[in-house]
């Protein structure tokens, strides 16, 4: 008998940047996108990322003009942090307080010494990435086809 097993292991990498209003725009809308998906699920008691996204799929349209990738990495999001939560046995809802961003890969791309966002259909986002040595390692690793991101 032979069990065979898959592992994936996964590295958050941090990069800086050079902020701009576009960017804070950007971060603060997705915060409110997160809290927008806790509170709906948190009051329907919803656990499953299709019944969250499905549920708050048109009413994110209405409200946010950005391509709907950021709906499904926003619901991921608050399902992991609703799910600590409730480890955690605490009643109340947990809020996105910090202003950060996990895209999907469809959503970035690198672009020379940056990052090129897609906030719309042919609509793009470019942000001018600080980085040494250690972080440049992971974007040739990238380039070379080594590295998966995302």
């Amino acid at each position: 008998m032979c069990i065979l097993s898959i592992v994936e292991v996964y590295l958050g990498v941090p990069f800086g940047y050079e902020p701009n209003d576009e960017m804070r725009k950007l971060l603060e809308d997705f915060r409110d996108m997160i809290n927008f998906c806790i509170d709906y699920a948190h009051k329907r008691r919803i656990t499953s990322f299709a019944k969250l996204r499905k549920g708050v799929y048109e009413e994110w349209k209405r409200r946010w003009d950005y391509s709907t990738h950021f709906c499904h990495s926003s619901c991921k999001i608050a399902l992991a942090m609703l799910k600590k939560h409730r480890k955690k046995h605490k009643k109340e809802k947990p809020e996105a307080k910090k202003l950060f961003m996990q895209l999907d890969p469809v959503l970035y791309k690198f672009y020379g010494d940056g990052v090129r966002i897609s906030v719309r259909p042919r609509q793009f986002l470019f942000i001018n990435l600080k980085f040494g040595e250690y972080q440049k390692k992971f974007i040739d690793s990238w380039k070379e086809g080594k590295l998966k991101t995302g």
